[in-house]
């Protein structure tokens, strides 16, 4: 299990260029194949998506800076971002870096751009000339010429013409700059799309204190009705920093609300309150401490999120809450430095109630890596728990794919034997720094699919004892099915194709049949239970061992098949 190599980011990217770019970009007028056409389309597309994330501009706009076809004159897009006085011109390659024949002639095409030899460049240019004058008739314009490409990297030739050409227009002033462009600067860009952004919210304190050492924290009063506005306009986006979202009608979650709406003047003695963080509290000129609207940069709701989605929902429904309803709150002022005292604040502030282990695994930034990484295949991975978890990859979905895909069996023992050992003693080996959002999402595809033909198996099979075997022992067929069939599980693509399902449904049905078998001639004289055999992993790394063997006979057998094996 890796972070995306090479060839997973590739398939991201070109998926996101099809989705996105190819209804904007049609294929050029020429006489060639399906695949040529395929790889120029994927090719301008790419100078497209770079020049919106250079230039921080639209699709739209960016597929509209692109010149790319015959007589382009080495350049395949062109964008003047006027605010910023930058000159953007493209070289894109959905494929290998540049050569020195390609970038020469990217090169000769700067020259003749500064140069305003327009003459030399196509029709498609034309459309652009005015913005392209008009940039370069602009004092302290910078040019920024970029190489965009999806493997390998430069050559030192292609560097050293870059640097000429930098040396060369720089002569008399500091005009031109140059961009190498790789698939990591590209990939970045889509995950980074994904990220949520930050919410500063204006919230009114009432009768609130300061504490101003070794950091400030404001604690006071805060009406209720305005922590349901605050949810009704951001939803999810309060809780960012939480280890988990509002979890809808809990039992908990009733109660609360049962308060605001029969006792709200009893809100305060009744419930614990919320914490918050911000990076910065702002005050008001001329404030006072029986009231003050703060503004809160950054804020997040880091304990409290069952109580203010408790309180929305009377809200909603009710259409108002009393103004006796109030909470009490403190605001935590956390700075701008990359310190851990807001993980260690979320985690001391959520460990005074019952919570699950796995709840806090939303303080792990390696989980909103994977959520951006899914995102970029519009798969949404959510790690933290939600009542609105619909086509969702929860984490927990996700912990058992990689638990049975992890090649460990001690680690599939564990998941029959009881679940949350998987977020106590397994969490860092199954979420580790090297996992990719593609192999997570891949995984939890192949779990769900093979899941549902082993239920389809348990209920077809009229023998009890085989339906004991598909109930109990489908995590340890997909533990073999792992170790002996790694590039069908590892290929690089988040969703399955029809031809993967094929395979994968006939080799699972045939390992599971073996597996019963060899299974069958180990315990059935004791009749020892499947639920108690694949718990035990005394009995599962015999029979591991023998499903093996017998794999590597077979396909032995098959690959010399004049050759005795007994």
């Amino acid at each position: 299990m890796s972070k995306p190599n090479t060839q997973a980011k590739k398939t991201q990217i070109i998926e996101v260029l099809t989705r996105d770019y190819f209804p904007m970009i049609p294929q050029l007028q020429r006489n060639w194949s399906p695949a040529e056409h395929e790889k120029n389309r994927l090719s301008r597309s790419l100078a497209a998506f770079a020049i919106a994330n250079l230039a921080n501009i639209t699709s739209a706009q960016a597929a509209h800076s692109i010149i790319n076809g015959e007589n382009d004159n080495g350049i395949d897009a062109v964008s003047f971002d006027r605010n910023k006085n930058l000159l953007w011109l493209v070289q894109a390659k959905a494929g290998k870096a540049p050569n020195m024949g390609d970038n020469k002639k990217f090169c000769d095409g700067i020259r003749d751009l500064v140069n305003k030899r327009f003459q030399k460049f196509n029709t498609g240019f034309s459309r652009l000339q005015q913005d392209v004058e008009d940039a370069l008739d602009t004092n302290g314009l910078i040019i920024v010429g970029c190489n965009v490409y999806l493997d390998g990297s430069l050559g030192s030739h292609v560097i050293n013409d870059l640097k000429q050409l930098k040396d060369e227009l720089n002569t008399f002033e500091s005009r031109f700059e140059w961009k190498d462009l790789k698939i990591e600067n590209i990939y970045e860009w889509l995950t980074a799309k994904q990220a949520i952004a930050s919410v500063d919210v204006d919230l009114t304190l009432e009768n609130w204190h300061c504490l101003k050492q070794p950091r400030r924290a404001f604690y006071g009063l805060v009406n209720a009705s305005e922590l349901a506005s605050l949810y009704n306009q951001y939803n999810k986006s309060l809780f960012e920093n939480n280890i988990r979202y509002y979890l809808g009608t809990a039992e908990v979650n009733l109660a609360i609300a049962e308060t605001v709406k029969e006792q709200p003047s009893e809100l305060f003695y009744l419930n614990n309150g919320l914490t918050i963080t911000c990076t910065k509290v702002n005050l008001p000129s001329g404030h006072n401490q029986e009231s003050t609207r703060l503004t809160l940069e950054s804020f997040s709701i880091v304990n409290g999120a069952q109580t203010v989605g408790s309180i929305a929902s009377v809200f909603n429904a009710n259409g108002s809450i009393s103004s006796n309803a109030k909470l009490l709150v403190t605001i935590i002022e956390l700075g701008t430095k990359s310190d851990k005292i807001g993980v260690e604040i979320t985690k001391a502030r959520n460990t005074q109630n019952d919570v699950r282990d796995i709840y806090f695994a939303a303080l792990d930034p390696n989980q909103e890596r994977l959520r951006q990484e899914c995102m970029v295949s519009n798969i949404v991975y959510q790690y933290r728990p939600s009542a609105d978890n619909h086509d969702a990859i929860t984490i927990e979905k996700a912990a058992i794919a990689l638990a049975c895909f992890s090649g460990k069996t001690e680690i599939i023992v564990a998941a029959k034997k009881d679940i949350s050992q998987l977020y106590k003693d397994y969490y860092l080996e199954l979420f580790s720094n090297d996992i990719s959002g593609i192999i997570l999402c891949r995984y939890v595809r192949i779990f769900e699919y093979l899941d549902r033909i082993f239920e389809n198996s348990r209920k077809a099979e009229t023998e009890t004892r085989r339906k004991n075997f598909y109930q109990h022992g489908r995590f340890f067929i997909l533990d073999i099915l792992s170790r002996r069939y790694k590039p069908l599980i590892n290929k690089p693509e988040a969703n399955l194709s029809t031809d993967d399902m094929n395979q994968l449904s006939i080799i699972a049905i045939e390992l599971a049949e073996l597996i019963y078998i060899l299974a069958e001639s180990q315990f059935a004289i004791d009749e020892k239970g499947y639920l108690a055999i694949f718990r035990n992993l005394t009995d599962v790394v015999p029979l591991t061992s023998a499903v093996m063997q017998e794999l590597e006979r077979r396909e032995s057998q098959t690959n010399h098949p004049n050759i005795s094996t007994t």
